[in-house]
């Protein structure tokens, strides 16, 4: 049992293991070294035995085994061959002849194997001939299995040699070192430097001459002697330490170059409650002693130190006391050193600041406080200054007068403005005079002084808004005075603001919007616009004075041959003579009126039947006698006029024009170049009295609601996808709800009597508020008639409209007819224009049906062209109409607008039209007008 557990601490012994692994494996690398060599020298002479005996049967049975395949005699071969397997080692043997096998004997070894080839050659009439070739094959089975069982002979007997000197040596290294090495150990491991000194003997009799085991004691006996020497200095010094670092009154640390406390001072546990022990077991200390707002600035701070190896001192900090007070600490550091050099962390010394800190803390609020105000108080007084100079700049730059007065009524301040109002010259300087002395400095002239003085800055009797007072200066210029009272934030008067303005500018302005919204721009006559309140307004005065009066209508004849044919200049000059000429006919108390194209009234206030006979009469000649050349032709102009009396006739404005207007064609029938009186017996015609019916018609239809809407799509011609929707107006029967009247019935009589405007303004408010339900309605094309020409409003109630119920203008397109537009080109121009302004697109309908159609164009702004139907039905078999629908997409093209061809009713002209490079499409072949459009369903209620 006790050389057992020796041996087994031997065993266990790193440097035991690692000699006995080195003996066995030099031993074992110089054993197959040996055996290697051994084994192939064997390996060598049974090759060289084989190859022997292959020589021995080639000089024994090469020449019979000739003899034999020369004779054919296969039993010899055969005997022979299998003499040859016979030999040790060889199992296969075999006579063959250019792939012929005449013989063989044994089996060909599938192993290693030494295979030869003999020529048999036989000499025939002194030629040497082959008859045949020898094969042998010896196998190599044998030689192996013979080197295999010597290799185990061999390494197991250096093996079991080997194991022996190993024990040995093992047993013998123990014994002589490795016992003495552990029981160093051991005594290394249990030395205790704080007790007594005890010196280390080996456990083995004293020799004579020390070996390296006994210089190997006496250095471990002399670094004892050493280190408890060493130690005893240490702790000295520590001691030494302690007394300094530990007493002092700051909270001292040492932090490792890791970043870990290596010692704190008990004055930690006086500054932060937390004792020495638990700063040492903290991690990351010092961090969870500060405070949050300060630990990141901290921990950078105590990194660079220690990564960089800087010093800093007083950068002050907050830290958390264990009872959650917090406090303003103070810190320095500096790096440590060791006597080679080397750093060993820094230390840091941390003071108690809080007193201080509070107190420059309350010294910066004040101070900080005191900037402040001083920064505010030189803000507002910068912004003071820089607010009077805006305010003083504002009112130089003003127009309007202005003048300030204290409550003792003297200037306080006036602008440049007020200054040229008044024409006061620039030397003189008005600021603390009487406000009534203004006028002694003025060279301004009142128009009418005695009226006008009495207003002039007069203050009212109480302290409250004046009325706002308009002064006529002699020089024509109109001036309006208005002063406010100027109260202080207590609400005290202080003074009086005067404000004075010239608008004489604004006054002509108005009046100038105010003639061309009811003039024509063309004759400078009134407009229908302005007719028709003249009308209603004489209606009423003679209706109240129970009088009576008369209303003339007249056009030219053969005017729009006129103006097709010599263009829209000679029609134009031709309506301002006419204007002129008649306007000399008209006398003071009576209006002439130009309603649209060629087509005038006048109002005869107070006038009897004979009274307005005398004026169309003289109406009639005058026209006739005005000359007429264009073009190196004379031309003769004739009119037709109708009279229509009040209350005979009428007594609203509806049916006065409505006869009026029957009384002109009845002139029309009688020959032309005539007047009629309106007489009923002749008005007995089919289309007068539907003309008058259809007056009557309209009017219920506006009032009941009887108006109705439906819809077509007009589509791109290059996807077939929906472009817009035009909408169709159509009228339900007030008998019959179920029967639709279609616009070709009333619309003519709606533009005669002026209806039409009413239901352009339905038409255009319905599509607008359909607009509005959805942005994903498709934009919508609207019919307007060429009588809204004369209706200055309807741009602006269009934008009203459109602006209310927020709809984007350019979803909405205005289509007006090319007859309409160039019958009054100047009132379309101008309508245009301001259609332009709201931002809708415009159309022009049924282009090309007139003569100087591209001679318009160019003054007509318009977005679409929209290609007459007369020219697309039988398109794909009218060579003409091809020509012309061409040349209208190649001019439209040129001037950048988009055409639309209506009327499409078959594949071959939507076909023919796409080629053409038309826009857009419709038509009965791609839709029909019905009043819930597929695109509008899911909108319509």
């Amino acid at each position: 049992m006790n050389r057992s557990g020796p041996t087994r601490r031997a065993w266990r012994s790193p440097l035991a293991r690692r000699l006995i692994l080195g003996v066995i494996l030099f031993s074992s690398t110089v054993t197959l070294a040996l055996t290697s060599l051994q084994l192939y020298g064997e390996y060598r002479e049974s090759l060289g035995g084989i190859e022997s005996e292959l020589k021995q049967i080639e000089q024994v049975h090469l020449k019979a085994l000739t003899h034999s395949l020369w004779a054919t005699n296969i039993n010899d071969l055969t005997l022979q061959l299998e003499g040859i397997v016979q030999v040790p080692n060889f199992e296969y043997a075999a006579v063959n002849e250019e792939g012929l096998l005449w013989a063989q004997a044994g089996v060909r070894a599938a192993g290693s194997v030494v295979e030869r080839r003999y020529p048999l050659v036989y000499r025939h009439r002194g030629e040497e001939r082959q008859i045949g070739t020898l094969t042998m094959v010896a196998s190599l089975d044998a030689v192996y299995r013979h080197l295999l069982e010597r290799a185990v002979v061999i390494l197991a007997s250096n093996a079991f040699k080997t194991f022996l000197v190993a024990g040995f040596i093992f047993l013998f290294f123990h014994w002589l070192v490795n016992r003495h090495l552990l029981s160093i150990a051991r005594f290394l491991h249990n030395l205790d430097m704080q007790g007594q000194l005890v010196p280390f003997t080996l456990a083995r009799p004293a020799r004579r001459k020390p070996d390296e085991l006994d210089e190997l004691a006496a250095a471990v006996n002399r670094m004892q002697e050493n280190t408890w020497v060493a130690l005893r200095a240490l702790n000295e010094s520590e001691q030494r330490f302690r007394a300094i670092a530990d007493y002092t009154y700051d909270w001292e640390s040492w932090l490792r170059p890791d970043g870990r406390a290596q010692w704190v001072n008990p004055a930690v546990e006086r500054l932060t409650g937390y004792g020495v022990d638990e700063c040492l077991v903290m991690s990351e200390y010092p961090l969870p002693l500060v405070h949050e707002g300060d630990r990141t600035t901290l921990q950078a701070i105590l990194g660079n130190a220690i990564q960089a190896r800087t010093s800093g001192s007083d950068y002050a900090f907050r830290i958390r006391h264990k009872s959650g007070e917090t406090r303003w600490m103070a810190m320095s550091w500096q790096p440590i050193y060791a006597t080679d050099g080397e750093c060993l962390g820094i230390r840091t010394s941390v003071s108690d600041v809080d007193e201080r800190k509070q107190m420059e803390l309350v010294l910066h609020e004040k101070v900080s406080a005191l900037a402040q105000a001083e920064e505010q108080h030189r803000r507002l007084y910068q912004q003071a200054h820089q607010e009077q100079a805006r305010i003083v700049s504002l009112l130089a730059a003003m127009n309007i007068g202005i003048l300030f007065e204290d409550a003792a009524n003297r200037i306080i301040y006036y602008n440049p403005a007020f200054r040229r109002i008044w024409l006061i010259q620039e030397s003189v300087d008005l600021v603390g005079h009487a406000t009534s002395d203004v006028l002694n400095y003025s060279a301004n002239v009142l128009a009418r002084p005695d009226h006008f003085s009495k207003h002039i800055l007069q203050v009212p009797g109480t302290h409250e808004v004046s009325e706002t007072t308009e002064l006529m200066m002699a020089d024509g210029r109109m001036i309006t005075q208005v002063s406010y009272p100027v109260r202080d934030q207590e609400g005290r008067f202080v003074g009086r603001l005067w404000l004075y303005e010239d608008v004489t500018r604004e006054r002509q302005t108005a009046e100038q919007l105010i003639y061309l919204a009811e003039r024509d721009s063309l004759t400078g006559l009134y407009n229908r616009h302005r007719f028709q309140e003249e009308l209603g307004r004489m209606l009423t005065t003679v209706a109240r004075r129970q009088s009576h009066g008369a209303l003339l209508f007249f056009d030219l004849d053969e005017f729009k041959y006129v103006n097709d044919t010599f263009g829209h200049r000679a029609g134009d000059s031709m309506l301002i003579r006419v204007a002129g000429e008649v306007s000399a006919l008209v006398r003071s108390g009576e209006m002439l009126a130009r309603l649209g194209g060629d087509e005038f009234a006048v109002l005869m206030p107070e006038a009897d039947e004979s009274q307005a006979v005398k004026l169309a009469d003289r109406i009639i000649r005058a026209i006739g006698q005005i000359p007429f050349r264009f073009d190196s032709q004379n031309l003769r102009l004739t009119t037709s006029l109708g009279i229509a009396l009040y209350p005979r006739h009428g007594s609203s404005t509806e049916d006065l024009i409505a006869h009026a207007d029957a009384a002109m064609y009845q002139a029309k029938e009688a020959g032309k170049n005539a007047w009629r009186v309106y007489r009923e017996d002749r008005d007995a015609s089919r289309e007068m009295l539907h003309r008058l019916t259809w007056n009557e018609r309209i009017g219920n239809a506006l009032e009941n609601d009887l108006l109705r809407l439906h819809f077509q799509g007009v589509y791109r011609a290059a996807d077939g996808e929906l472009a817009h929707l035009e909408a169709l107006v159509r009228m339900q029967d007030e008998t019959d709800a179920s029967r639709i009247i279609m616009p070709g019935h009333f619309i003519t009589a709606a533009e005669r009597t002026g209806k039409i405007l009413g239901i352009d303004r339905w038409v255009i408010g319905e599509c607008v508020r359909l607009l509005a339900r959805s942005e994903r309605v498709p934009p919508i094309a609207v019919n307007i008639s060429g009588r809204s020409f004369d209706d200055p409003s309807l741009p602006q109630y269009i934008t009203d409209l459109l602006a209310e119920h927020r709809v984007a203008p350019a979803r909405l397109t205005v289509e007006l007819t090319e007859t309409s537009a160039v019958s009054d080109l100047h009132d379309a121009q101008r309508f245009i224009e301001a259609l332009h302004a709201t931002g809708c697109r415009v159309c022009l309908d049924d282009f090309g049906n007139g003569f100087s159609s591209f001679a318009y164009l160019k003054h007509l702004n318009v977005d679409h062209l929209k290609i007459d139907g007369l020219f697309i039905r039988d398109l794909p078999h009218d060579r003409d109409n091809q020509v012309f629908v061409k040349a209208i997409v190649d001019v439209a093209r040129g001037m950048r607008k988009k055409t639309v061809a209506e009327f499409v009713e078959d594949e071959e002209t939507r076909d023919m039209l796409t080629a053409f490079g038309v826009d857009m499409l419709q038509g009965y072949y791609l839709d029909m007008p019905q009043a819930c459009h597929p695109a509008l369903k899911e909108f319509l209620s």
